[in-house]
């Protein structure tokens, strides 16, 4: 009871609002005695978690508190994790990669002939030729659930391949449980389970999956974070960090050749239709003459709107802005980390694996320990380049114009990773210089005297 009374006596007094400080319970040590009716299997569902209700005091009584709270926590963590046995799914760790199962190299001739090689040979071949990445590196033996949907491939003996991080993640989840093989050269049979090894621990596979293929922690934990949401990832053609071929500039030498070539009326007069016709001729630069120039300005807008010439907003137009449509060199060949790595589909994207659809999102994947500056213009230009042209379309792009420049023709997500903790940030190759704001009727609204207009005061 003293201890009881003494932690009354620290207690601020609930009227007096100058004791009450707005603490941030992610902050504070949590109270996960709550944590014990875990181990009840009459608890169906899981406790929400606690608040704290007690402040820092050198109590015995919050001291018992504390060592109760942290050693629920261990009990929690220490607990043994069951699975029913009906969705138990057993894969092998293959070292070597994608082969065929062991009763497929087995020679029934103990002789050493040609013809057993080339057998060896076409049936390691055909192992590989099977639309079987070759960073895969387990195998499930009986798959089975949802999960599988998404991922892995199948080859000609029903075995599904699974990729490193997929495999962790199905580990990760309890989902799957990976075995270590007998023989690293060959790969066990479905009906032969007993040729299996050991079973293997989540440090060993974080071992021997984690650096594999190009896979590292960051890339990992965006895999993850993506899936535990609910959305579908792929590899993406730039997942592997050899730097990209440059790519030859003979097409683009001749589409410069076929342009110069293609002339239009030649005489005088070409030169006088041009003159009078286009507004934007290169007789007339406004840049170093007249802003109007000799010539007819008659082009009007519609005549239920205000006539305003368009001509002199044309030609108000003196620097030159960038056209993402617009053809141009061969893109610079994309460097890591500015690389997409990863072709992403929403949750409600129908997604087949044997012709997956266009990506919903394409994200690449920086360390921010080890890419410790801004990217430069150049890399943010490579990356967009090497991404297909996605112009805004829709009726609800050519309606609103912010969203016409926010999406942009081309767009990147970034995926930056600092220490675990994962930010998003789009990248998108907008067009400003495409969006002509006299010819848009919003851009004619409002006072003449410009600004935005004051509403009224409504009369009482």
């Amino acid at each position: 009871m003293a201890d009881v009374d003494e932690e009354a006596i620290h207690l601020p007094d609930s009227q007096d609002s100058s004791g009450q400080i707005e603490v941030d319970l992610s902050d504070e040590t949590q109270d996960f005695r709550f944590l014990s009716l875990l181990s009840d299997n009459t608890q169906a569902t899981l406790p929400r978690r606690g608040e704290k209700d007690f402040e820092p005091n050198p109590t015995l009584y919050q001291a018992d508190g504390l060592t109760a709270s942290r050693q629920a926590m261990h009990n929690a963590l220490a607990y043994p994790r069951l699975h029913n046995p009906k969705n138990k799914i057993i894969a092998v760790y293959a070292p070597d990669g994608p082969a065929p199962p062991a009763s497929v190299l087995a020679s029934k001739d103990s002789s050493k002939s040609d013809d057993t090689h080339k057998t060896l040979d076409a049936a390691a071949a055909a192992a590989t030729n099977i639309g079987v990445s070759p960073h895969a590196c387990v195998y499930a033996l009986n798959p089975k659930g949802q999960y599988f949907r998404t991922m892995g491939q199948a080859d000609r003996w029903n075995r599904v391949w699974l990729l490193p991080e997929e495999a962790l993640y199905l580990l990760e989840r309890g989902n799957l449980e990976i075995w270590w093989p007998l023989s690293s050269t060959s790969c066990a049979d479905d009906n032969n389970q007993g040729e299996l090894g050991v079973p293997m621990s989540l440090q060993a596979a974080y071992s021997c999956l984690m650096g594999r293929g190009g896979l590292t922690m960051e890339r990992f934990s965006v895999f993850t974070g993506l899936k535990r949401l609910g959305y579908t990832l792929l590899r993406a053609p730039g997942w592997d960090e050899a730097p990209e071929p440059e790519k030859e500039g003979e097409d683009l030498q001749k589409d410069v050749v076929n342009e110069s070539s293609n002339s239009g009326p030649s005489g005088l007069f070409g030169w006088l239709f041009q003159w009078i016709t286009d507004s934007h001729s290169k007789s007339i630069n406004p840049a170093t003459g007249p802003l109007i120039g000799l010539g007819i300005h008659r082009s009007y807008r519609e005549p239920s709107l205000i006539t305003i010439p368009v001509d002199i907003y044309r030609r108000l137009d003196l620097i030159p802005w960038y056209d993402p449509a617009a053809r141009k060199a061969p893109a610079e060949p994309t460097k890591p980390p500015f690389r997409v790595v990863f072709h992403v589909y929403k949750p409600s994207t129908p997604f087949r694996k044997t012709a997956p659809p266009e990506p919903d999102f394409r994200i690449a994947v920086i360390d921010a320990r080890a890419q410790t500056t801004l990217p430069t213009l150049l890399q943010l230009g490579a990356l967009l380049e090497s991404t297909p042209l996605d112009p805004p379309r829709g009726e609800k792009m050519e309606r609103m114009l912010y969203m016409r420049l926010r999406h942009g023709y081309r767009n990147v997500i970034l995926a930056v990773v600092d220490q675990g903790v994962v930010s998003y940030l789009r990248i998108g190759d907008a067009a400003f210089g495409k969006e002509k704001m006299y010819k848009s009727k919003a851009g004619l609204s409002g006072p003449k005297t410009g600004g935005y207009s004051r509403s009224k005061p409504k009369a009482r």
